[in-house]
């Protein structure tokens, strides 16, 4: 467990050299399923082996050398230019990657000659033992670059030629006309030893022995045509020596089948060699990213477009239905509208001090800390009242006091709209509707949504489809390779309450959805149908926040905001999220782009920051953890606070897969005990995280005592009440804090 952290530790640390070499946030993918480290310079990804068994220095070099390719390698097809094999390109294009790094960072030299050095000792290059003399002038280029000068690489006076020619080169063009020149005189200098060989078969070499009698003298070449001997070597190795003579296509790789004259051989080894760097088995990391560009208008529900709809359902209910005796006497009344109006008049007066109190502690904290950043100046004007001072006050300017302009805040809420927060919503929904009474009266903008997956049944209706509220879809539809899966036809978000509305309108909003709310409130039967569209569903969490990427821009433009604090209010975890995912069926041949699960081995990767977060360990609050992360990452200064209802037994299991390790949880529940909530420390992705017992949102903070009450029930309720609000007014000292 140790050495999976320190190892995923030195990724990071070595990921952000990456970055930092590059300077552009490279996109950077620690593999277990590619033998080398390679860039594609078209998506800016740097895909990078494990090497956990590299050395630093080695893996210093080897990221040095792809970062090489990608400030300086262009996005072309080397094609355009020449018909050479690629090793020769590739080849002369590391010298010159390499020469422009070390020209840019000279403390890379360092790492480039001890990484090189270190891995030929290793025998990277298989050449120990071999006639270095004998190989592929290429190769001899590659070895003379990369071990260095000192291994004494010998070259003819024409092929050292070439070797300064490579040193000079400075663009990609250059390169791949050098690569070519390279390429045809080795092919020429091949064919001329062929001519010679077949003008002296014997080659002014004896021969150790002749072929036995019966033998075929036929090693298969050319007839009459005899392998030379080189010194100390054995007779099996005579017979094959002519075998390892480069062959050469005509045009390379392109012109021809690949040959042996077409390869560095040395690089090929080195290639191979360079897969031992990293330990065999493991899982293997698939990466996944946010959309870049998605239209908001397919998720988001408008207010106006939401209580269109809620108003028509509503304007339909009919009558509540009442069952009465032939006496009169009623035995049973069905709940109407007017029921949960009343309730919500007499909430709405009773919140008043709750809102107050808000609005005090953020004008104070407001204050405070505007008289903290003020400054005192002089202003280069006397003040003639302090003119009789002059002989003992050097102080006779004016001064003047600078208070700089407070920042422009801004909320979004996230609300659960799921099954679960059946028993919770209504009370939730108080606290919601009480702080944005707060925001109405500081002019704070904000905007409520409520996650869900109904609102494709509204659609259907309106298209006249008859079987659209018992039809529900889940068809994998616009899903995109290696994206995050945002499921239009089964992810919305429904903006209930807003700012951009007038007083008239908001209060509209805020009667409609407690209307709702209220009736999910009432566990007895007998209430009024709840629109369509509006009914709970499954907890579409991580989709909600992959949409404050696109909403936070939008609502902080809009509005000219510098500080955005989200608030997301849920009772439970997220349902599970998937990424488009490529399928070939080698039987049929088809090819099927589907939504797959993330879990485990999942990593989420963003393009915009260049940062690549850690793989998965499970698919739930794991997920839900990094795309809070990464909504900060791309939104700096941003919060994200959240506020789980949820019942006591439940805090040990939510604190550990929200919290760092090494959080006291002896403290964080004695708290809870004593509190019915907490403010949970050290959160993984959130903010500040709030922890809410569901049976304390609906304490009375109200004195109520019957008159006539003894000592003791008086004592007893005033206690109570005491309580409460100390209970209230710390989480709300915590939020108003990350607002103020």
């Amino acid at each position: 467990m140790q050495f999976e952290a320190q190892s995923r530790q030195r990724q990071e640390i070595k990921g952000n050299l990456a970055r930092l070499l590059a300077t552009e946030n490279l996109v950077v993918e620690h593999r277990t399923d590619i033998p080398t480290a390679s860039f594609d310079v078209d998506r800016r990804v740097l895909q990078l082996p494990q090497w956990d068994k590299a050395s630093g220095v080695v893996y210093d070099m080897l990221v040095g050398h792809e970062v090489g390719h990608a400030l300086y390698t262009p996005n072309e097809d080397y094609t355009d230019y020449v018909q050479c094999p690629k090793d020769y390109v590739n080849v002369v294009e590391d010298v010159r990657i390499e020469k422009l790094m070390k020209r840019k960072y000279p403390g890379l030299r360092k790492s480039f000659a001890g990484g090189y050095k270190e891995l030929n000792d290793q025998d990277f290059f298989q050449i120990e033992g071999e006639d270095v003399s004998q190989i592929l002038l290429v190769d001899r280029i590659n070895l003379h670059y990369k071990v260095g000068p000192t291994a004494l690489i010998p070259f003819s006076d024409d092929e050292f030629e070439f070797v300064k020619r490579v040193e000079l080169t400075e663009t990609f063009e250059e390169v791949c006309a050098l690569a070519d020149e390279i390429y045809q005189y080795t092919k020429a200098e091949n064919e001329e030893k062929q001519k010679q060989a077949a003008a002296d078969p014997q080659g002014g070499l004896e021969m150790d022995g002749q072929p036995e009698d019966g033998e075929e003298e036929d090693d298969g070449l050319e007839e009459g045509y005899q392998t030379p001997t080189q010194p100390n070597s054995s007779p099996q190795q005579e017979d094959t020596a002519d075998l390892e003579t480069p062959s050469f296509s005509e045009g390379g790789e392109e012109g021809g089948k690949q040959t042996e004259g077409d390869v560095s051989k040395t690089q090929r080894s080195f290639d191979d060699a360079a897969t031992q760097l990293s330990s065999s088995g493991g899982y293997n990391i698939k990466y996944f990213e946010i959309p870049e560009n998605i239209d908001t208008k397919d998720y988001v529900v408008d207010w106006s477009e939401v209580h269109e709809w809620i108003d028509s359902r509503f304007a339909q209910t009919p009558e509540p239905k009442i069952s009465m005796g032939e006496d009169g006497t009623v035995y049973w009344k069905q709940l109407g509208l007017s029921d949960a109006d009343s309730e919500y008049s007499d909430h709405r007066r009773e919140a008043q001090k709750e809102v107050n109190y808000l609005v005090k502690e953020f004008e104070c904290r407001k204050s405070a800390d505007a008289y903290a950043r003020a400054t005192t100046a002089k202003t280069g004007v006397l003040d003639c009242t302090k003119l009789h001072t002059y002989k003992y006050n050097e102080d006779l300017f004016k001064k003047v006091t600078v208070i700089p302009d407070g920042k422009n805040h801004g909320l979004i809420f996230l609300l659960d709209w799921s099954g679960s927060m059946a028993e919770q919503l209504h009370s939730t929904y108080k606290q919601v509707l009480n702080l944005t009474a707060f925001c109405k009266k500081v002019q704070i903008p904000f905007e409520v949504y409520a996650f869900t997956n109904e609102w494709r049944v509204v659609e259907l209706i309106k298209k006249n489809d008859p079987d659209a509220a018992y039809r529900y879809y889940h068809e994998a539809k616009d899903v995109k390779v290696g994206k995050f899966h945002l499921p239009k036809d089964e992810f919305h978000m429904l903006n209930i309450l807003s700012s951009r509305c007038n007083s008239r309108e908001y209060e509209n909003q805020c009667k409609n959805i407690w209307r709702i709310t209220w009736a999910y409130d009432q566990h007895r039967g007998g209430v009024y149908q709840i629109p369509e569209g509006m009914n709970l569903s499954g907890t579409p969490l991580n989709e909600a926040i992959v949409m404050l990427n696109y909403i936070i821009p939008q609502f902080r433009k809009q509005n000219d905001l510098q500080k955005v604090n989200a608030v997301i209010l849920t009772d439970g975890e997220a349902c599970c999220s998937g990424y488009g995912r490529k399928s070939d069926n080698e039987r049929t041949g088809e090819v099927r782009t589907y939504a797959s699960k993330i879990g485990y081995g999942n990593a989420l990767r963003d393009r915009k920051t260049g940062t690549v977060y850690r793989p998965l360990t499970n698919s739930y609050t794991g997920l839900t953890n990094q795309l809070l992360k990464q909504v900060q990452d791309r939104n700096p200064g941003v919060n994200v606070l959240g506020f789980r209802i949820m019942s006591g037994n439940r805090l040990q299991e939510f604190v550990c897969r929200y919290s760092k390790l090494g959080s006291n949880y002896s403290e964080i529940q004695s708290q809870w005990r004593k509190n019915k909530s907490v403010i949970v420390p050290n959160p993984l992705g959130y903010t500040a995280l709030y922890a809410i017992q569901q049976t304390a949102l609906d304490n009375s903070t109200d004195f109520d005592v019957e008159s006539g009450s003894k000592k003791a029930d008086i004592s007893r309720a005033f206690k109570k009440m005491l309580k409460s609000k100390s209970t209230n007014k710390k989480l709300l000292n915590s939020f108003i804090g990350y607002v103020a």
